[in-house]
């Protein structure tokens, strides 16, 4: 109980209708379980799009909401990292899926039309992903290899993370 007092107290976190928190600070753990793949709607198109259809990639799935402010500030951050690491490695070896969790489309419309981002931006209304991801807090991203499996979780947002979010996208592109 103190370790989570401590870590409430130092992340400045905003505890929202009894279930998600979203936190302004970060940390990464290193896992190697698969990630649970999932068919989501474009939130422009309406297009499904399947996690298993990028294996070969790697893949920073990032769940966000509109009321969350540190998903706010990972967005733009993320978009800046895909166009960076899209224009210097081998074409189709890296991709952001964001996941919008908000209660429904217009909240996280709002939002996108204010910050247009390129990258896939996938709409999930059952809180499935939710539970397979087990989703404590806002933002959660997970960064899944070439073969799916899920090598680093990352719940919280601190912009200088994103170096080392980018030098590990460089390994997990570069691993046999």
């Amino acid at each position: 109980m103190k370790t989570m007092n401590l870590l409430l107290e130092s992340a400045k976190c905003i505890f929202l209708s009894g279930s998600l928190l979203a936190l302004s600070v970060s940390s990464f753990a290193e896992t190697l379980k698969p990630a649970a793949n999932f068919t989501l709607p474009d939130i422009y198109t309406g297009e499904m799009v399947n996690l298993e259809s990028y294996k070969g990639s790697v893949v920073l799935v990032d769940f966000w909401a509109s009321w969350c402010g540190p998903c706010q500030a990972s967005l733009p951050e993320y978009e800046a990292l895909r166009k960076k690491l899209q224009a210097s490695l081998p074409k189709n070896k890296f991709e952001v899926l964001a996941i919008n969790v908000d209660g429904n489309k217009e909240e996280a419309m709002k939002f996108l039309n204010k910050h247009p981002l390129t990258f896939p931006i996938l709409k999930e209304s059952s809180g499935k992903s939710q539970r397979d991801y087990e989703l404590l807090a806002m933002p959660t991203s997970f960064l899944v290899d070439k073969k799916g499996l899920i090598r680093m979780s990352h719940v919280g947002f601190n912009p200088n993370d994103i170096d080392l979010l980018e030098k590990e996208v460089r390994k997990l592109v570069n691993e046999k």
